[in-house]
């Protein structure tokens, strides 16, 4: 079974670097067409290369003011994907006049089966959106967290506590905002039920020379030894892509075992 997580930065275009940031501000204005669909077709290749059972994104423009009130999703739905869905990351009932910076600004999912899923909002911050996705016998939970630091702790906390309504194995991603490093994750970690699986790994995130980690990919200890995850280049984004790659076999011939 194959997850990919990507933040796509409302394919602006911009990677991350100074270069881009300063040849490239007016994007954050108004981004031309012609970049968005570079950086959304780069990213559909991709996903056609991967193939993943579950896609997921943050950052995702279903059209404003900034980028023409071009909605981004449908170029990356195709036919084969089954379950469908994009919502406004800041709250279910919240609605942005048209002018609004805030007017279109999502996450979305696609997937190749049929799967069932809430859209979740946490009760602290702007950005509350959770989705909680059931794949056969892995359930994940996508968040984009605060910027805000004391708001960002009250939103861990309760994402901690929704991870652990259900013993079912668990993935936990997205784009935390960990500025403070690894130890903002101890809501999630401090029981022990839970790893931070790409703690050690390479930044996901970068602006200018400075790098960081701040895309976690969380798993619960009964999937410690079926995940394998890898981090791939998006050149039109300051976020780095993950794939997590979750041996199914392993779990069949466990349950056969038992």
């Amino acid at each position: 079974m194959r997850i990919v997580y990507a933040n796509l930065g409302y394919a602006r275009d911009i990677d991350g670097s100074l270069k881009h940031h300063i040849g490239r501000a007016h994007h954050h204005i108004y981004t031309p067409r012609q970049a968005q669909m570079r950086a959304l077709n780069f990213l559909k290749d991709r996903l056609r290369e991967l193939q993943p059972d579950l896609s997921c994104f943050l950052e995702i423009d279903q059209g404003s003011v900034t980028n023409g009130f071009f909605d981004q999703f449908p170029v990356l739905c195709e036919d084969h994907h089954r379950t469908v869905r994009i919502d406004g990351k800041y709250s279910a009932g919240k609605r942005f006049r048209r002018l609004s910076v805030s007017r279109g600004k999502s996450s979305a999912f696609l997937a190749t089966g049929d799967l069932p899923f809430t859209a979740r909002y946490l009760d602290d911050g702007k950005k509350r959106l959770v989705y909680d996705i059931d794949l056969p016998g892995v359930r994940v939970l996508l968040a984009h967290c605060s910027l805000l630091r004391r708001v960002r702790h009250r939103q861990l906390e309760q994402l901690a506590s929704w991870a652990r309504e259900r013993e079912t194995p668990t993935i936990i991603t997205g784009d935390f905002n960990m500025f403070g490093g690894a130890q903002e994750l101890t809501p999630l970690l401090a029981d022990g039920r839970f790893t931070y699986l790409n703690g050690k790994m390479a930044p996901t995130f970068r602006l200018g020379p400075w790098k960081a980690s701040l895309d976690p990919c969380i798993v619960s200890g009964d999937l410690m030894g079926r995940c394998r995850i890898e981090i791939i280049d998006m050149p039109f984004s300051d976020h780095q892509m993950l794939m997590i790659d979750v041996d199914t076999a392993m779990d069949a011939r466990l349950r056969k075992a038992g």
